[in-house]
């Protein structure tokens, strides 16, 4: 069979990660693939490992992305399409002829109402709107749909019934280099002014995400004697950078004890992992959670907010706290400082749980099910991928 992706809007984040991890951890033969091509931008081919029967093409309109990529797909995707038997849109969103395809749900937050509503009448809203209407669709026409959490899954039921489209729970998988033993935790006493606590909150400063809530809280505590630092990286979008500004202009205006790291590199995100005493993940609206993942498998204790596909990630692992909630953050944070016997249990629970996601499984999974999805639309098929 021969199989074509659209990661034609992956471009950064997750979504490259996903393709990236899958296509090296996929033994697509096994599953009766014998051919695949991938359409992505340049900047997303660079990351993924071509090899004989997996092969990669872009194009300048791909790479313009917006606009110009949708009219690129809707003028040359069909003639790209011949031939194929299968047709995967990780991303999400397919408005062409071609059947069967699978597509997946990525973006939790244009189906979550009050999340979305944070926007509420901004460009990003508008967007939002407008990307859960071409999803819906998508997903109402398509073959398979894979879901990257079960609270996806629940919500998606809850606004359309998908009676003809065969649907299955595909969890990320965590890259080994993630992971790394539980230190001991160091004891309450050890924290002064020269080596303070190091908190640690890696996402990017978004509406959802509640840095300003995390930032409130460290300063109570502050207010209380316990020497914190507060490491926030991620990169920067408005309108929540501004509001995050009148806060920290407000509570450290010399930026003593919160550093605003903005976006990094991939590869450094581990030292920051490394140095840290206690990660906090306040987002209110996760598909999955994957920052969360990459934090429990580097073995730090943590404390999660209670919403969204995240306590499913975790699966009781990590103490959870109501996001917007600055005394109940306050709290939660100064309970686990204290107590370093319960940072090291934690720690050790997060990093089990870890260790069951692999992204082997996670392509194992997903070729499986593209498979079984090939083959229900054609069943002459099988005879030649038996």
């Amino acid at each position: 069979m021969k199989l074509f992706i659209d990661g034609s809007n992956l471009r950064q984040g997750g979504g490259v990660t996903h393709l990236q991890e899958v296509l090296a951890a996929a033994k697509h033969k096994n599953y009766g693939f014998e051919t695949i091509v991938v359409l992505v931008p340049t900047s997303t081919k660079a990351r993924i490992t071509e090899m004989d029967t997996v092969k990669c093409t872009t194009h300048p309109e791909v790479d313009r992305g917006g606009w110009r990529t949708e009219w690129f797909r809707r003028a040359h995707l069909s003639a790209m399409l011949e031939g194929c038997d299968l047709l995967w849109v990780p991303g999400g969103t397919y408005s062409g002829g071609f059947t069967p395809y699978v597509t997946m749900v990525r973006n939790f937050l244009p189906f979550d109402i009050p999340e979305r509503n944070r926007f509420k009448y901004s460009k990003t809203w508008l967007r939002y709107v407008i990307l859960k209407h071409l999803q819906l669709k998508s997903f109402k026409r398509a073959a398979g749909l894979i879901h990257i959490s079960e609270k996806t899954q629940e919500v998606i039921s809850d606004y359309a019934e998908l009676p003809g489209v065969q649907q299955t729970v595909i969890h990320h998988g965590l890259n080994e280099r993630f992971l790394h033993a539980p230190r001991p935790a160091r004891a309450f006493s050890k924290f002064t002014p020269e080596t303070p606590a190091r908190l640690l909150y890696i996402s990017p400063i978004n509406l959802y995400k509640h840095q300003d809530v995390l930032v409130k809280a460290v300063y109570k505590l502050r207010q209380k004697g316990i020497p914190i630092q507060l490491d926030l990286v991620g990169p920067v979008f408005q309108p929540a950078g501004s509001r995050l500004d009148v806060v920290l202009e407000e509570l450290d205006p010399q930026r003593e004890w919160v550093t605003v790291h903005g976006k990094v590199p991939y590869a450094e995100v581990t030292d920051y992992y490394r140095n840290a005493d206690l990660y906090v993940c306040l987002s209110s609206c996760e598909t999955f959670g994957m920052i969360l993942l990459e934090a429990m498998g580097a073995g730090l204790p943590i404390l999660c907010s209670n919403k969204s596909a995240l306590p499913e990630i975790h699966a009781g692992a990590c103490p959870e706290v109501e996001p917007e909630d600055v005394d109940a953050v306050e709290i939660g944070i100064e309970n686990l400082l204290r107590s370093p016997e319960q940072r090291g249990q934690i720690a050790q629970q997060a990093y089990e749980r870890a260790k069951e996601f692999s992204w082997q499984t996670t392509a194992e999974r997903t070729f499986a099910f593209l498979r079984e999805v090939a083959l229900n639309a054609n069943p002459s098929l099988e005879q030649d991928v038996i």
